[in-house]
């Protein structure tokens, strides 16, 4: 698109037995001097929750992409497969991710996937899930060493049209997986400007089958706790409560776990003029910071005819975009 706002991101995250986090986030977008320009990061997080991470721009014409099927080629890395299996090799900076995602369930998109700004409804954000109840396996790669990847994952693939600080103030993601079934809950708070609403959309996926979506979505924040590095009150406590058609869902989650924070613009602070540039970001426009905690949790299901409490792990992310 021509739009200088536009976007497409397709992020993959791991959680692996092994202790580790690892992540890729491909992202072409035309906010840069650039048209269309491709940039990956690629980041592992150790069981020690050290943060390793690289982030690389692509010339456009790096970025190849074929008429049928999704096997993209960024350089030498490799993102290919189905909406039910899904294959990375990624490499940079001494990072490397061979991982497959691999799915019982195919790629999942609610409704037409996009929510709508303003009084014209130019402004849109779109999302779908390929993969929605990911295993993992494969290997990673860091500090010289391979360690076999063993786990479950998360895939989004996104495309908008405008500055995220238009539409977004602050995130609340949570994926939850189980033996049984995954929940996958994404959404953001709108600015006042588009009236301070709660925009979202969460899924429950089986072995088989979407069971349950809803766009109405409540979270409950406590136990707010002072991040001087982020300048923000981190909510060490998260409650998500769902009205699914045919039931409700609550998640109670210790968000306070924590094994990752970032200043999503630290990038900008390697030399005199990009300092200045986060600097003016920061001042006018927005202070992006994230945090993302991951543990053991429950979800609660309700209905007019039982009650159930399936144990399982979860990763929360809580990202302030203003």
């Amino acid at each position: 698109m021509d739009n200088f706002f536009y976007t497409e991101s397709y992020f993959f995250i791991a959680y692996l037995e092994s202790g580790e986090i690892a992540y890729l986030n491909l992202i072409v977008s035309n906010m840069s001097t650039k048209k269309h320009q491709p940039a990956l990061t690629l980041t592992i997080i150790t069981p020690e929750r050290e943060r390793l991470s690289t982030e690389k721009d692509f010339s456009p014409q790096d970025l190849k992409i074929p008429e049928k099927g999704f096997e993209l080629r960024i350089g030498d890395n490799l993102l290919a497969g189905t909406d039910k299996h899904l294959r990375l090799k990624v490499s940079q900076a001494g990072l490397g991710l061979e991982l497959e995602f691999i799915s019982p369930v195919s790629g999942v998109k609610i409704g037409d996937g996009c929510a709508w700004f303003g009084k014209d409804k130019k402004i849109f954000y779109c999302i779908n899930y390929p993969a929605p109840r990911s295993r993992i396996k494969g290997k990673i790669y860091y500090q010289g060493k391979e360690v076999p990847a063993s786990g479950w994952g998360y895939v989004d693939h996104c495309w908008y049209n405008a500055s995220t600080t238009d539409f977004e103030k602050v995130w609340h993601n949570l994926k939850f997986f189980s033996p049984q079934l995954n929940l996958i809950l994404t959404s953001f708070t709108t600015p006042e400007r588009f009236g301070s609403q709660r925009v979202g959309v969460a899924f429950l996926v089986n072995d088989e089958e979407v069971i349950d979506a809803t766009t109405q979505i409540k979270v409950q924040e406590s136990c707010h706790q002072y991040d001087p590095n982020g300048g923000k009150n981190y909510p060490g406590r998260l409650i998500f409560e769902l009205n699914f058609p045919s039931q409700k869902a609550e998640v109670d989650f210790d968000s306070s776990r924590l094994v990752e924070k970032m200043d999503v613009l630290e990038k900008l602070n390697k030399g005199a003029g990009s300092r200045a540039l986060k600097w003016l970001i920061n001042t006018f426009i927005c202070q992006p910071y994230y945090y993302r905690s991951f543990g053991k949790t429950e979800l609660k299901l309700s209905s007019e005819q039982s009650t159930k409490n399936i144990k399982g792990e979860a990763s929360c992310e809580v990202i302030f975009v203003k």
